[in-house]
């Protein structure tokens, strides 16, 4: 990009954002002056990235532990955009889960010990990503689940809540905090995504204040906290059917490693009028709550099919708010590949299923949790 395509482009992009929020009515110049500030940089970050993306330039060395504007070298080999000692932090401890590591790790072990492991080689799990006092108990079927000395790598999908995203990004930080340690992101394998040029990177704001890939962490250092294992987080956002099959095919070979393990972070149903959902039948014998969960079953079962494009219909025949609907998608068109590169069976089980709360009325309102895994099986 030449140099006033590129002030052009951050004139258009800048000042149409400032109108809106003018329009909005900022409260005061400070707060008008931080957002312009704001904007430039976002911009300008954007900008980089796709100019560096899009050419050769990406391939130059760079110094010895050097990074610019989060793209990463170190020795001459690139580790996308991570940026050296950044840590991603528990944004949400102390509301939304414990930030005291001894309660924590307490509240985690009690629900871990009330479950079983169920047999057989378990390649991703599905777990809810709300406050640990509403899902926790359910999250902890799922993480049953991982044999910790199998697990050397974890991936994480979880969908966008705090930012529209047209696909899926990648962090820039190079540890995810917890209260019981920190989680150390896969470099390597972060820059393999990078190079398939599929992929945004993620800003640390909206990557502290999105939810659902943190809220898997405290469970994977509780269960593997012993074990040398990476983590790869992504965000995943709006995908097309089309970038559907990109990306399950971009993870398939991922998944096809044994040393994988797949994490996919999505509730179920949000009903109630504050969700604009509000679904059921006045004449049905069975209550508000009984519905929503023949609803979620229908799409646990359409999970269970292993058969994307019947989960598909099912979310257009219900529009069932299911906000992991991206990273389940993608996690089904990936085992469909994994299922067709190799000679293995798969099957996918549900261990459990919740409600926040039991509506009755149409002043009630719930989310749905749901705690599933994906077995793999040679034939």
């Amino acid at each position: 990009m030449s140099g006033p395509l590129l002030v052009d482009s951050l004139e258009e992009t800048i000042g149409g954002d400032l109108r809106r929020h003018q329009k909005a009515g900022a409260k005061s110049n400070s707060q008008t002056l931080c957002f312009y500030l704001h904007k430039i940089h976002q911009s300008i970050i954007s900008l980089i990235h796709g100019f560096l993306r899009s050419s050769q330039h990406i391939k130059l060395r760079v110094p010895l532990e050097t990074s610019i504007f989060g793209m990463n070298h170190s020795n001459g080999v690139s580790t996308g955009w991570i940026v050296d000692n950044r840590v991603r932090s528990a944004s949400h401890a102390g509301s939304w889960y414990s930030g005291d590591a001894g309660d924590l790790n307490n509240q985690l072990e009690n629900w871990l010990k009330q479950v079983k492991k169920s047999p057989g080689i378990v390649k991703a799990i599905i777990s809810p990503h709300a406050g640990y006092s509403y899902c926790g108990e359910t999250a902890a079927y799922a993480f049953k689940q991982i044999t910790p000395n199998k697990v050397k790598r974890v991936f994480v999908l979880g969908p966008s809540h705090v930012v529209f995203l047209n696909g899926c990004a990648l962090t820039t930080c190079a540890k995810y905090r917890t209260p019981l340690g920190d989680l150390v992101v896969d470099q390597k394998i972060n820059a393999e995504l990078v190079a398939t040029e599929a992929f945004e990177p993620m800003s640390v704001r909206n990557e502290e204040a999105e939810h659902s890939i943190e809220m898997q962490m405290p469970f994977l250092a509780k269960v593997l906290g012993h074990s040398n294992f990476t983590i790869i987080p992504v965000l995943v956002g709006s995908l097309s059917q089309s970038k559907q099959h990109q990306y399950g095919k971009i993870f398939a070979k991922y998944l096809a490693d044994p040393d994988n393990f797949f994490v996919i972070s999505s509730d179920f149903c949000h009903w109630g009028q504050r969700f604009h959902y509000t679904p059921h039948s006045n004449h049905s014998s069975k209550s508000i709550h009984e519905q929503i969960s023949d609803l979620d079953h229908r799409g646990m079962t359409a999970i269970t099919s292993l058969n994307p494009p019947v989960f598909n219909d099912y979310l257009k025949e219900t529009q069932n708010t299911i906000c992991g609907r991206n990273p389940i998608s993608v996690m089904l068109q990936a085992a469909e590949y994994f299922r067709q590169m190799n000679n293995h069976t798969a099957e996918f089980k549900f261990l459990r299923y919740s409600q926040s709360n039991s509506c009755r009325s149409l002043s009630d309102s719930s989310v749905s949790y749901a705690a599933g895994a994906l077995f793999i099986q040679p034939k």
